[in-house]
């Protein structure tokens, strides 16, 4: 037998009992209690121990029930997203969720005692807690990943997250901007930064207006015009003025784009490239390393509570009411403009940064509705 498996005779108070002991696959040494005898013997202990050794050989068995989630979960952020080269926004992530969610409801649940019933015990008190299915279903993902983890390891047989009915989401219709209402916001915040009364009101103003043309007209995610530098501008290209995506903006540090699609370069209008231009002899912050449309009085990248705040004063001067989220309904605006107009949709998705034509067909459909609405609304 392996080194470290043996029967085990023991004589107690209450008579003779039978134990195996085993190394299970993380090479913890193992012992388990059969019985008593006379229902048990020496060659029924034996024929356990060899089924137990064979568990472990062809199923990696671990003993489950001896290591808390917390404990394994904390194990694994530390070593799984470092082992995928997974950026560090992403492990954040993953520990937001873990730290907010996942460990408080089952933290001290052993690894074994995570079935079906405990997860659809913890759906359901989110739900009642206020938490959107969407919220729900990025837990339950990182959830998967690490009993994935534990089942690599020999420490579960079973996912009970796959076999779950995960909630509902319900898709979020977009808010897409026409071009006459972007012209009526451009407006608005041009008479905004006449009334501004003081200073610091009407620097935000001029970078914000900036950052929404940009917006609108290059389709930037918002942590790419916000880690946007000089050095990744060429307004004096001789092909025409572009700009490069190589940095992005993510909880307050500089990373690179998390797929090859994200890098790209992107051919800028006339007005947005003399909007760089003259900002660019307006603000203090011009060295090739520094932001583009930082903080004006920092440097830093503008906060994005502060950029939705101005941003929603000039949509609301404009008459557009509605909850609109900066940067991803004007991202979404830009590229279903792009696509109402003519643009190809293998143009389209370099310029957005898509990794799959599937995504990029969503807003190719989407304009195809907004034509259709303003036929009707002709007729």
């Amino acid at each position: 037998m392996p080194s470290g498996s043996a029967v085990i005779r023991y004589r107690g108070k209450r008579g003779v009992s039978w134990r195996i002991k085993y190394r299970d696959a993380s090479g913890q040494q193992t012992m388990e209690t059969l019985g008593r005898s006379p229902e048990w013997n020496r060659q029924k202990a034996a024929v356990a121990l060899r089924a137990k050794l064979t568990d472990v050989e062809r199923e990696g068995f671990t003993r489950p029930g001896r290591l808390d989630f917390a404990t394994f979960a904390d194990a694994w952020l530390d070593e799984y997203p470092e082992a995928r080269g997974l950026k560090h926004s992403t492990r954040r992530g993953y520990e937001i969720i873990l730290d907010r969610h996942l460990k408080p409801a089952l933290g001290r649940h052993r690894l074994g005692e995570i079935d079906v019933e405990a997860i659809e015990r913890f759906v359901v008190a989110k739900r009642r807690a206020g938490l959107s299915p969407a919220t729900v279903n990025r837990a339950l993902n990182v959830l998967s990943l690490v009993l994935n983890a534990a089942i690599r390891r020999g420490l579960l047989r079973v996912n009970a997250v796959s076999l779950i009915e995960r909630p509902r989401e319900l898709r979020r219709r977009w808010r897409i901007l026409s071009p006459v209402e972007v012209r009526r916001v451009e407006a608005e915040f041009s008479t905004l930064i006449e009334e501004a009364e003081t200073e610091r009101d009407r620097d935000d103003l001029i970078v914000t207006r900036r950052l929404f043309l940009l917006h609108m007209g290059t389709a930037l995610r918002r942590g790419e015009a916000a880690g946007l530098r000089w050095r990744s501008v060429f307004l004096a290209d001789p092909n025409g003025p572009v700009l490069r995506v190589e940095e992005t903006w993510v909880r307050h540090r500089t990373e690179t784009p998390k797929s090859d699609a994200g890098r790209r370069t992107i051919s800028l209008g006339e007005k947005i490239a003399a909007e760089l231009w003259d900002h660019r002899q307006w603000s203090q912050y011009r060295a090739e390393d520094d932001y583009v449309l930082p903080n004006p009085r920092t440097g830093r990248p503008l906060d994005a509570n502060r950029y939705g705040e101005v941003l929603r004063l000039a949509l609301r001067r404009a008459g557009i009411e509605e909850n609109i989220r900066p940067s991803h309904e004007l991202r979404h605006s830009s590229i279903t403009n792009a696509a109402a107009a003519g643009t190809s949709p293998e143009a389209l998705m370099s310029r957005a940064g898509h990794s799959s034509y599937a995504t990029t067909r969503r807003y190719i459909d989407l304009a195809g509705e907004r034509f259709r609405e303003e036929a009707d609304r002709l007729e």
